[in-house]
């Protein structure tokens, strides 16, 4: 097995409070603010939240992956730290599943710094070849998610 991770850090002009609420009282509300994902509902396999959390998990329609099985698996309000999988049939056949992190803390004024780690996880050789490409396009979401999530709060706030 390998596991290829990507992060990044964003600064968003609104205060951790609401950028937390973002992450998890709407957290069924992504697809207001993530380009490239089409609709998201609670998923009914998760029915209950985790350590607090207003969700346990989500079924999203993603542009180029199809549906996706997203569950939380780690929760933590104190830290501001969330933690969900990600599994779809539309992921090439190599990775086994998509693993997301979002950390909100504040900047030491009035907004927010937001890090974010992405990690996959593949299997076999197309999972070795398949990395570096795979890395590429993490590194990408790990800029972009919270970029959107920036773009959203702070034209609303």
């Amino acid at each position: 097995m390998t596991t290829v991770r990507k992060s990044a850090k964003t600064m968003i002009a609104a205060s951790p409070e609401v950028v937390w609420a973002a992450l998890d009282a709407q957290f069924l509300d992504i697809s207001a603010w993530a380009g490239g994902v089409k609709s998201s509902v609670a998923n009914p396999a998760t029915p209950t939240g985790m350590n607090g959390s207003a969700y346990g998990g989500r079924i999203c329609d993603v542009d180029g992956v199809g549906v996706t099985d997203e569950r939380i698996i780690d929760f933590n309000a104190d830290n501001r730290t969330l933690t969900y999988s990600v599994h779809s049939d539309g992921l090439p056949s190599f990775v086994t599943g998509l693993q997301n992190t979002w950390t909100v803390r504040s900047d030491g004024e009035t907004g927010s710094v937001v890090d974010v780690e992405m990690a996959a996880f593949t299997k076999g050789f197309m999972g070795m070849v398949g990395a570096i490409p795979l890395g590429r396009m993490l590194g990408k979401a790990a800029v972009g998610l919270p970029n959107d999530l920036k773009v959203h709060l702070e034209q609303h706030s």
